[in-house]
């Protein structure tokens, strides 16, 4: 088989079967579900009797469990696939493959156009790397795009910084470089990470508007909103502290200022009050 498809999986059964039933059958396929508890290995193991399905005990994170996967990975190019993504047109996968082995060996992976459903360009598909700044400045305003490529044209392919761990195509032998995901992170920021290793290697990400995925977003963590909050600032923290030595103690001080004003002004509303104490609990 020339593609492992690598796929980890959370609380999303019906998400995941979805996803399953678009893929090639003559590729290799692991699903890690890390303890969902609801039925998702049961299932994927009676729909889709070729799947390999690692069944976890405890659920150890995303990078951990996309590095345990791809350790059973034989195909020559890896996908890392999201759960809560469908590939809309058969022949897809092959069409990306056939790109990228074309590709010289300095360029180690790709993504293609990750939509969504409403089939928008999900800007996070490709983008620069974060700075100290635009982590400070997402604090206060989330969604503000500091990290968005300026001018760039979903219409072209191109090289770019960083890509969207929802769909990223990389040659395995890529992926073995730079000894996969690093595992600090739980959750969130473990595939900029790995891009920014693949940069240090001298290795580039290519995005090809040549094929399309849709990409739902969101979904294996919708039960578990504080949890997936605090991650979220824990890992740019985590960032921050790997690429900008002696900015971490800045970057925590102002995480909490913006959550201490964000509390202030979602008085009266408990989830996000909630959300937003996780979040503190979890940078003190």
């Amino acid at each position: 088989m020339r593609l492992s498809i690598v796929i980890v999986t959370y609380r999303c059964k019906e998400d995941v079967l979805k996803c399953l039933a678009t893929l090639p059958t003559d590729s290799q396929i692991i699903v890690v579900d890390n303890a969902s508890g609801d039925g998702t290995v049961e299932a994927i193991r009676a729909q889709f009797s070729s799947v390999c399905v690692l069944a976890l005990d405890e659920n150890m994170g995303f990078a951990r469990a996309n590095n345990l996967a791809a350790k059973h990975a034989t195909g020559e190019f890896l996908l890392l696939l999201n759960p809560d993504t469908v590939i809309p047109e058969p022949g897809t996968l092959a069409r990306c493959i056939a790109y990228l082995a074309t590709q010289p060996e300095t360029v180690a992976g790709m993504t293609c156009r990750v939509e969504s459903s409403d089939g928008s360009l999900q800007w996070e598909c490709a983008r620069r790397f974060p700075t100290v700044f635009s982590e400070c400045d997402k604090a206060f305003f989330p969604y503000r795009r500091w990290d968005a490529i300026p001018g760039f044209d979903e219409t072209r392919e191109q090289a770019v910084p960083c890509v969207l761990g929802a769909f990223v195509l990389l040659r395995l032998s890529a992926w073995e470089l730079v000894g996969g995901f690093d595992e600090r992170f739980f959750l969130m920021y473990e595939d900029v990470d790995l891009c920014r290793k693949l940069a240090q290697k001298g290795r580039k990400l290519l995005y090809w508007p040549g094929a399309r995925i849709v990409h739902t977003g969101g979904q294996s963590w919708k039960s578990e909103k504080p949890r997936t909050y605090a991650n979220t600032h824990v890992s740019s923290l985590q960032y921050v502290a790997k690429y900008g030595p002696g900015s971490e103690k800045f970057v925590r001080r102002v995480f909490l200022l913006a959550l201490a004003l964000k509390k202030l002004a979602t008085r009266g509303n408990p989830d996000k009050q909630a959300m937003i104490a996780a979040a503190q609990e979890a940078l003190r």
